[in-house]
């Protein structure tokens, strides 16, 4: 698939000093670039109020993307550590 980002998620990233953190993210993408659907990807879960946004669980953190069935583009737009209010703006 083809993968593009959101401004927001360089900046999320650019905000964590967890280097295993980063170097789950770097192996979920390459992942992400070689698979064919979603499905073939692990620990994915769509958002509850957006039919298009799924997050994928890396260990304490969240990459939040957008994807639409039967696209090959990956809109990867934030990478966020879990927490009470990680997924707010998205509800």
């Amino acid at each position: 698939m083809k993968i593009e980002h959101a401004e927001s998620f360089d900046k999320s990233v650019k905000k964590i000093k967890d280097v295993i953190a980063l170097k789950r993210l770097k192996v979920l993408i390459v992942k992400l670039k070689e698979a064919t659907s979603l499905k073939e990807i692990s620990n994915v879960i769509p958002m509850v109020n957006n039919p298009f946004l799924y997050r994928i669980r890396t260990g304490d953190y969240r990459l939040v993307v957008e994807y639409r069935d039967g696209s090959i583009t990956i809109l990867l737009i934030e990478y966020l550590k879990r927490n009470e209010s990680t997924y707010r703006k998205y509800k």
